[in-house]
């Protein structure tokens, strides 16, 4: 429980930690990337006005503005007020459709290449338009009206907008200072729940040296209580209300020493000190003996005790025989304490994939949604008022830790009609 408590805890912690530093992360990285991409354009609008002034001095445009298509990738189409054509660049795809596409999108934005009341002589240029081409490519442009001694001409100067490939060089620095965040986090999360669960923990090992011990101590008195039952039934003058005291007090000596086996059973495994005993095992003859075990358990209760099997022998099970035994036994018992006379219990045993299934069915009470949740938790009983006496809460937590151990998994569903079906599934092991 300790474990379980420690494992929600750190994964609380390191998730919320990290679902802010993520977040945090994130919307740097896109306001590095924004900024990245507002810095791109400010250099296009820049190299746009610097291109201006030359080619008012310079007849020299191609010399020009190839160097520029080396050096940023820009494409350019350079022509006259009457469209004849001097440059036109071919570094992009489809060349004079992208150009044709931007000079479309300046005029449906009303942008003109030169004011025709003004009557001034000089050069200017739009700002930078972006836009999408058919073939979902995104593009900036600007548009310059350069005036020399020759008149106007108008240069469109194209860049296409960098993709995310771009900016991997920023998404790398941003989710490595991320990863180094992360292993921190994990490293110190790690630091303070160790230390934050340490009174708890010592809370606990506590109780459990103060159990195991009490258990150990119990063994004795109640082996000397019952035998003295029994030299007191012996006795050739005793009575017959003499005898029923005496059965009553073994019936209470058998629970309570239940209890101790069961307390002592999940103090070894919580102390670490719990040992395999693996060996050979024939399942066919498990489920015989268990069978021939809990027949007339059931018959004395007037409940119908069933098994069913495959009609081939199951191959050899390596594993604990004694725990395997004793789980299966624990959810027998369980079925049959919580089944009402003339209902059916079926002990179900089959082989699927690499995994034995054992299934325990009844036709009892059942268990409700909300119970399902404790119904492993120690000393949990769904018998509130405890009338029933022959269980402490402790079997299906004792099941459930060993089949654990076992590598195993116990499921609870409900049987159609009412009822439980307890499933114990067993991975395979064959013996060579």
């Amino acid at each position: 429980m300790l474990k379980n408590l420690k494992r929600k805890l750190y994964f609380l912690f390191v998730s919320s930690i990290m679902f802010v530093f993520t977040i945090v992360f994130f919307l740097l990285a896109c306001e590095n990337i924004e900024t990245m991409q507002d810095a791109e354009l400010s250099f296009l609008n820049r190299q746009a006005t610097n291109l201006v002034p030359l080619f008012e001095n310079t007849a020299n445009y191609v010399g020009n503005l190839e160097i520029c298509e080396k050096k940023y990738g820009y494409a350019f189409r350079l022509f006259t007020e009457q469209n004849e054509l001097l440059y036109e660049s071919s570094n992009i795809e489809n060349t004079a459709e992208t150009i044709n596409t931007f000079l479309s999108q300046l005029k449906h934005s009303e942008i003109i290449y030169k004011d025709e009341n003004d009557n001034s002589e000089r050069s200017s240029q739009t700002g930078i338009i972006t836009f999408h081409t058919e073939k979902g490519r995104t593009y900036h442009g600007v548009l310059c009206s350069i005036y020399n001694d020759t008149g106007y001409v108008y240069l469109a100067i194209l860049k296409e907008k960098n993709g995310l490939t771009a900016f991997l060089p920023a998404i790398t620095h941003y989710f490595l200072i991320w990863l180094i965040v992360l292993i921190t986090v994990l490293f110190v999360s790690t630091m303070i729940i160790r230390q934050a669960i340490k009174p708890a923990e010592k809370t606990m090992q506590s109780q459990k040296n103060f159990i195991a011990a009490v258990s150990h101590e119990l063994k004795t008195p109640l082996a000397v209580i019952l035998s003295a039952t029994d030299a007191i039934e012996s006795l050739p003058d005793c009575t017959t209300d003499i005898r029923n005291h005496a059965s009553l007090i073994e019936a209470e000596i058998s629970r309570m020493t239940r209890l101790i086996q069961d307390l002592l059973l999940l103090s070894s495994i919580d102390a670490g000190n719990w040992r395999f005993h693996k060996t050979e095992i024939n399942v066919d003859t498990l489920l015989v003996s268990l069978y021939d075990k809990f027949v007339n358990i059931c018959n004395q209760k007037s409940i119908d005790l069933q098994i069913k099997t495959p009609e081939e022998c199951f191959p050899a099970l390596i594993s604990d025989e004694d725990r395997l035994n004793q789980i299966i036994s624990i959810l027998l018992d369980n079925a049959i304490s919580y089944s009402p006379e003339h209902s059916v219990i079926l002990l179900d045993a089959s082989k699927r994939k690499n995994c034995l299934n054992i299934s325990i069915i009844d036709h009892g009470i059942g268990i409700s949604e909300e119970e399902k949740k404790h119904i492993f938790d120690r000393f949990y009983r769904c018998d509130k008022s405890r009338t029933k006496k022959g269980h402490y809460g402790l079997g299906l937590s004792v099941a459930n830790e060993l089949i654990s151990l076992l590598a195993g998994k116990i499921y609870l569903n409900d049987t159609p009609g009412g009822g439980c079906t307890f499933t114990v599934i067993i991975p395979w092991s064959v013996a060579e």
